[in-house]
């Protein structure tokens, strides 16, 4: 079974990594937001930007790091930057126009950043 994790960047640039929680009212300590949290909960969450987080996708690069949806990532066998994403219900890895699962490809990519801090790597040379 895969782990599920998810990571998020607060408004400091800080990523945080562990478990989602989305807060739609005011609880005792917690403000209306979108958290990630460790394994003990709330005490310890980081609020985080909505637009940054991104879900573990179970698998990791050929540097053995673990890829979130949103990550770019280099292919050196077709020499282009791509990006995962999760859309019809797996994993992708898109490069150009194509679209290619990323079960199939994770062994080959290499993690450079994220659409949120390296969205230029994207950007046709």
């Amino acid at each position: 079974m895969r782990e599920i994790e998810f990571r998020g960047q607060n408004i400091n640039g800080h990523w945080a990594h562990g478990n989602l929680a989305i807060i739609k009212e005011k609880l005792d300590r917690a403000e209306i937001g979108t958290y990630i949290s460790n394994s003990a909960g709330a005490p310890f969450a980081y609020q985080v930007r909505p637009e940054t987080i991104g879900q573990y996708t179970g698998l990791k690069d050929k540097n053995g790091n673990k890829i979130f949806e949103g990550d770019v990532g280099w292919d050196e066998h077709n020499e282009c930057y791509g990006v995962v994403k999760f859309e019809d219900a797996k994993f992708l890895y898109l490069w150009e126009n194509i679209a290619e699962n990323l079960w199939e490809v994770a062994d080959d990519i290499e993690i450079c950043g994220n659409i949120h801090e390296n969205l230029d790597l994207l950007e046709e040379k």
